[in-house]
């Protein structure tokens, strides 16, 4: 994909905006579903950069959340204990990644 059209700008009553690379090439993303806006497209971004910064920093996988670009929270792939599990209704043998436990 080579250019992105998103679903409106920074705010629903502006127009579209565009996402492209300046040398044309081909975006290193893929929307799987819907069509995002400017803020869900900023939102992605600064998870990115927030899960690689966490994993450089500890050498564990992480999970990042943020809503109109401000972290709304930041997890690590660390094993769930027995009350997290209850918490999360995880079934007690129910096996998950170091991605899902995040």
């Amino acid at each position: 994909m080579k250019e992105l059209e998103l679903k409106y700008g920074c705010n629903p009553n502006q127009k579209p905006a565009c996402i492209y690379l300046a040398d044309g090439g081909d975006l290193p993303l893929t929307v799987l579903n819907g069509k995002p806006g400017y803020i869900n497209f900023m939102d992605a971004l600064n998870s990115w950069q927030l899960v690689s910064e966490l994993k450089a920093a500890t050498g564990q996988p992480a999970a990042a959340s943020f809503k109109h670009v401000s972290p709304a929270g930041a997890a690590l792939g660390l094993p769930l204990t027995e009350t997290d599990r209850k918490i999360y209704f995880v079934e007690e043998n129910a096996e998950l990644s170091p991605i899902a436990s995040a």
